[in-house]
C-alpha cells in the first residue's frame, strides 16, 4: 500500500482535533474576553479555516484561472456542504437580527466579485480595493458587536472559577487547532488524491470533487463539531466569515499576484450557482430565523446537482 494512503486516516484524525479544540479555544476565549462568539467565529475561526484557500491564491500565480475557481468552489462548497451537513447533524438557529450586517455583508461581496468578473476588473488595483473593504467591514463589526456585556459571566458559568483556563492556554489550542486543520487537510487531500487515480477516476473528477471539497475540510469539520456541541453561533459565523474571507482576501491578493481571467462557464455557471446558494441562506435566515433540516437537504441538493452537471457536461469545469 502507498504511504500517501495514511493520510485519509491520519487527516480525519488531525481534522477531528483541530476542530474539537479549535471551536473549544475560540469560544471560551470569546467569553473570557467578553467578546461575542459570532465575532471569533467571524474572524479568527473563519479565517484561520480559510488558509487552505489563501495558499492556493498565493501559489498558483502562474495558473491564475485557479484562484478565481478555488474562490468559487471553496463558497459554494461552504453552504451547500458544510452548512448543509452541520444543519442535518442539528438545525441552526440563526437570528437575523443578531447577523444582519454579515450575512448581506456575504451576499453583496458575492455580487460585486461578479460584477468585477463581468467587467473583467480581476487585476491589481481591485484587488487591493477588495483588501480595504474587508478590513472595513471587520471595523464596523467589531465596533458594533466587539464587546458583550454578559462574556465573562457566561465563561464563569460554563467552566467554573475554578477550572478557568489561562489565556495561554486558550491561544494555545487555537492555534495548535489550527495547524492540524491546515495539515490535516493536505494529508487528507494527498491520500484522497491517491487512492482516486490507483481505482482509476479521472483527473477531472479528482480535481472537481476531492480537491474542492478539500479545501473546504476545514469548514465542514468547523461547521459539524460546532453544530453537535450547540454551537450555533460559531458555525454560521465560521461559513458566512469565510465566505467573505474568500471573496476579499483570497481573491484580493489573488488579484495582486497576477491577472485573473474569466471564463464563460465562470460568468454563466459557477457565479450564479455561488449567487444562488448565498441567497437561499440569506432567505432561510431572513425569514426562518434558522437552517432548519429541510433547507439544509436543499442546500446539499443544489451542491449535489451542480456537481453532477460538471460531471455530466465536462466543458463546464473548464
Amino acid at each position: 500500500m502507498d504511504w500517501v494512503l495514511l493520510g485519509i486516516p491520519l487527516g480525519i484524525v488531525m481534522l477531528y482535533f483541530g476542530s474539537e479544540w479549535l471551536v473549544r479555544g475560540a469560544k471560551n476565549l470569546a467569553l473570557r474576553l467578553g467578546v461575542a462568539p459570532f465575532v471569533v467565529g467571524l474572524t479568527v475561526v473563519a479565517f484561520g479555516s480559510s488558509a487552505p484557500e489563501m495558499v492556493t491564491s498565493v501559489v498558483s500565480a502562474n495558473t491564475p484561472a485557479i484562484i478565481l475557481g478555488n474562490v468559487i468552489g471553496s463558497n459554494v462548497a461552504n453552504i451547500g456542504l458544510a452548512i448543509a451537513l452541520a444543519a442535518i447533524v442539528c438545525p441552526l438557529v440563526a437570528k437575523y437580527h443578531d447577523m444582519k450586517l454579515e450575512i448581506n455583508m456575504m451576499v453583496v461581496i458575492s455580487f460585486v466579485v461578479l460584477a468585477l468578473a463581468i467587467f473583467g476588473l480581476l487585476s491589481l488595483w481591485f484587488g487591493i480595493i477588495l483588501l480595504i473593504i474587508l478590513v472595513a467591514f471587520l471595523y464596523v463589526v467589531y465596533r458594533a458587536k466587539g464587546d458583550s456585556g454578559v462574556g465573562q459571566e457566561a465563561y464563569l458559568d460554563e467552566v467554573g472559577e475554578e477550572t478557568q483556563q489561562g489565556y495561554p492556554i486558550l491561544i494555545a489550542l487555537i492555534a495548535v487547532g489550527l495547524i492540524l486543520l491546515y495539515y490535516g487537510a493536505n494529508f487528507f487531500i494527498d491520500g484522497a488524491v491517491e487512492l482516486a487515480h490507483m481505482i482509476g477516476i479521472s483527473d477531472l473528477l479528482v480535481g472537481l470533487i476531492v480537491v474542492a471539497i478539500g479545501t473546504s475540510l476545514p469548514e465542514i469539520c468547523i461547521c459539524l463539531i460546532a453544530a453537535s456541541r450547540g454551537e450555533n453561533d460559531l458555525a454560521v459565523a465560521n461559513i458566512v466569515g469565510s465566505n467573505i474571507f474568500n471573496a476579499c482576501a483570497v481573491l484580493g491578493v489573488g488579484c495582486i499576484v497576477a491577472k485573473i481571467p474569466v471564463s464563460d462557464t465562470v460568468l454563466y455557471f459557477h457565479l450564479p450557482v455561488m449567487i444562488i446558494l448565498a441567497l437561499a441562506m440569506y432567505a432561510a435566515v431572513r425569514w426562518k430565523h434558522r437552517i432548519s433540516r429541510p433547507t439544509a437537504f436543499i442546500l446539499l441538493g443544489i451542491y449535489a446537482a451542480y456537481l453532477a452537471a460538471m460531471v455530466a457536461v465536462p466543458s463546464l469545469a473548464m
